[in-house]
């Protein structure tokens, strides 16, 4: 019986042992697949950083729209700009979709979807511009540079085309302001059906409580701006008048 047990305890030495060690490997694979994946994510950040240089740059030229509401040519060149810089940004959007290599893009959404938001502004702002019309999530994708027409991975969630697109009355309406600033009011009515028409179509999303509901309440600002801003023009006649001056020089 002793030797019984001697021999029972000698095995549960061993189980025990055994049972530690496999542990330990089991741990360090975790380990090293979890460094591998920092490691990742800091290649993506470091890249993302390259974003937010970009992002700056687009929004120092959406700023750079306002001034042009004296000047045509000056507003149809800064138009360009953006649409050239937005283009040049699908080289680097391919390096961020390079390191993600095979892992899922929505768990690194978070990184770059301000960045998005914005190229989408500045996307619906410079199509509106020299169309006035509203340029649909897919055409966006194409002109910032991602999604399949790009042959990348990445794409413009419908969630930040939607936030870029909310961003866009609030810069007609400081736009607005500026062109009656200058005497420019033939824009006003075009900017004021168009902030409405979108006005009434966010209506029908249901939002609830979402950031996307809480920046649609920037559009209700907008439209509001506007109005008061066309208010104003009309009740000191000032349309009336550039009508008659227009029809003076024919």
């Amino acid at each position: 019986a002793r030797c019984s047990r001697a021999r029972a305890s000698r095995m549960e030495g061993v189980i025990s042992s055994g049972s530690v060690l496999n542990m330990e490997e089991y741990f360090s694979s975790v380990q090293a697949e979890l460094e591998k994946k920092e490691s990742r994510r800091e290649e993506i950040v470091s890249k993302a950083r390259e974003l937010q240089s970009c992002k700056r740059k687009i929004e120092s030229l959406l700023n750079k729209i306002q001034t042009t509401a004296d000047d045509s040519k000056t507003a149809e060149a800064v138009v360009k700009s953006i649409l050239d810089e937005l283009k040049s940004f699908s080289s680097l959007w391919k390096e961020v979709d390079r390191c993600i290599g095979t892992d899922s893009r929505e768990k690194y959404r978070g990184i770059w979807a301000s960045s998005l938001s914005t190229f989408t502004t500045a996307a619906v702002m410079a199509h509106w511009l020299k169309t006035q019309q509203l340029v649909d999530k897919e055409e966006a994708a194409k002109m910032i540079g991602v999604g399949p027409a790009n042959e990348c991975k990445i794409d413009l969630d419908l969630e930040d085309y939607l936030l870029g697109v909310c961003s866009v009355p609030s810069e007609l309406s400081r736009l607005c302001v500026n062109y009656v600033a200058h005497g420019k009011y033939d824009m006003l009515e075009d900017i004021s059906k168009f902030v409405t028409g979108l006005f009434s179509s966010f209506r029908l999303l249901n939002l609830k409580n979402s950031n996307l509901r809480r920046n649609f309440d920037r559009i209700k600002y907008a439209v509001r701006k506007i109005e008061e801003v066309i208010y104003d023009v009309r009740v000191r006649n000032l349309l009336n008048k550039t009508e008659t001056r227009e029809r003076e020089r024919e």
